[in-house]
């Protein structure tokens, strides 16, 4: 990759055909329940969440949780509400 980042190193979201080049590549692929079918069988993880209704909001907690961000994260926003 140009960029200097490994295939292995990317996470995606898609849900349509012309998504399925670079959800192949992928690492880590993903899609919503109403992604099309062909998306659907080729991803690693299918949200519970459907497109426009939280799907990628899903999928960027996995990448946090993965990472081990989410609590302190959520921790630290939480921090600005009670500063208010």
């Amino acid at each position: 990759m140009r960029a200097g980042i490994d295939w292995g190193d990317v996470a995606v979201i898609g849900d349509d055909w012309p998504d399925l080049p670079l959800l192949g590549r992928a690492g880590f692929a993903c899609a919503p329940p109403n992604a099309h079918p062909e998306v659907r069988q080729l991803v690693h993880h299918v949200t519970a969440a459907p497109g426009g209704e939280g799907a990628a909001r899903e999928f960027c907690d996995l990448l946090l949780m993965a990472a081990g961000c989410y609590a302190d994260l959520l921790q630290a926003h939480q921090g600005t509400l009670d500063a208010r």
